[in-house]
């Protein structure tokens, strides 16, 4: 059962381990979605068509999907700390590409390969927490992360596109590269893991059995699946639901909500609990029809924005989702399990938004909001999370 004395976040700040982990996510989701949403706005305004950015999250499917087969093995193999520095520092030579040759293109590769990129960090960055921070730590630390990508995404999304429609998208790219040079600085401060050894290499498909073998961990994942699938989607369409001024704003409406939700749950431990998971999920379902019927009625951008920062809100039960996979997973084997899931989202997530986005060209946005709120409480349906145990 869930633990109800869960710590504050000020015991966080005083790990030496989780401080890192918090300082560097939050350097280098802010420099993320500065420079995403430039990538976003370049590909829209030079495709001029909601297409471009989808093109954009769904360039990430292909090289995730090789990091969490092909390459996952790899992950538990090197120490965590070189691997976190070595990612950030990848990040930035990839992001220097879209600043020399800022074209759709060379964007949607560059998003492509940063999708690798951000897959195996965030698993490293899991496997990190697994193995060095105790488990009442783990949820406040899973809820501050979530809630630095959540308002990273605010204030990114909102800078990086003021930046953009003002001085192009140039210069928001280079923010985004000195992030992942900062970030890297601060990892490289990590203290050692003088227990840690050179693993051996399990199998590709390690993950993936870990994971289809333990009902909980299958339950939970499905779950997270369905989540994703529409997780860029009020991103995707705002651009073609609001001009001026409120832009910025659907933008990153959804991004705020998350991370309210994330910093109001992340000290809470009922979020750690099958049920709590299960209601807020149910609760993302009801918030993305919401937001179709919202623009079926031709309803005010402010509305609309509302709607998107409610599912932002239900988005964040995913940091129930990455705690019950921290403490159910072995640790020897968290980086590869973490990896699956992570891919295993950006390939969901890029082959959702492509149809979604698809469905929005063809029909209209309240089509695709509609159409992703029917699949999420399809797969409750045909899942019954309800008649998942709780972890012990």
């Amino acid at each position: 059962m869930t633990d109800p004395a869960t710590p504050g976040y000020r015991a966080l700040l005083r790990h030496p381990v989780a401080a890192r982990l918090l300082v560097a996510r939050g350097i280098s989701e802010l420099g993320d979605f500065i420079g995403l949403a430039a990538l976003l706005l370049l590909a829209y305004d030079q495709t001029n068509s909601v297409l471009g950015p989808a093109a954009v999250y769904a360039a990430r499917a292909l090289p995730a999907l090789l990091v969490a087969t092909v390459f996952s093995g790899w992950l538990d193999v090197p120490a965590r700390r070189t691997m976190l520095v070595g990612l950030s520092l990848a990040g930035a030579a990839l992001i220097a590409v879209p600043v020399v040759v800022p074209e759709p293109l060379p964007a949607i590769v560059a998003a492509g390969l940063l999708g690798a990129v951000r897959a195996a960090y965030s698993s490293v960055h899991v496997a990190v927490t697994a193995e060095s921070v105790a488990t009442p730590l783990r949820l406040p630390l899973f809820g501050l992360s979530a809630f630095a990508n959540q308002s990273g995404q605010v204030v990114g999304l909102l800078a990086g596109a003021s930046m953009t429609v003002a001085l192009g998208p140039r210069t928001a790219l280079v923010i985004d590269l000195v992030s992942f040079l900062f970030a890297a600085a601060v990892l490289a401060g990590l203290p050692a893991n003088r227990q840690e050894g050179r693993r051996p290499r399990p199998p590709a498909t390690a993950g993936v059995r870990i994971i289809a073998g333990h009902p909980v961990l299958r339950g939970i994942a499905l779950l997270t699946l369905a989540t994703v699938l529409s997780g860029a989607l009020p991103e995707t369409l705002a651009p073609d639901l609001a001009g001026g001024g409120w832009r910025p704003v659907l933008l990153a409406a959804s991004s705020f909500g998350g991370a309210v939700f994330v910093l109001v749950v992340g000290r809470r431990g009922w979020l750690a609990g099958v049920t709590g998971q299960v209601v807020a999920v149910r609760a993302l379902g009801v918030a993305l029809l919401l937001a179709g019927l919202l623009v079926t009625l031709d309803a005010p951008v402010w509305a609309l924005a509302l709607a998107n920062a409610l599912i932002g809100a239900g988005g964040g039960w995913l940091i129930g989702a990455q705690t019950t996979f921290a403490r159910l997973a072995p640790r020897e084997r968290m980086g590869q399990v973490e990896v699956t899931m992570i891919a295993s989202n950006i390939v969901a997530s890029g082959v959702g938004i492509f149809l979604l986005g698809g469905t929005a060209a063809l029909f209209g946005p309240a089509a695709a909001y509609l159409a992703a709120g029917l699949v999420l409480f399809a797969v409750v349906l045909l899942t019954r999370p309800d008649r998942l145990p709780e972890p012990a």
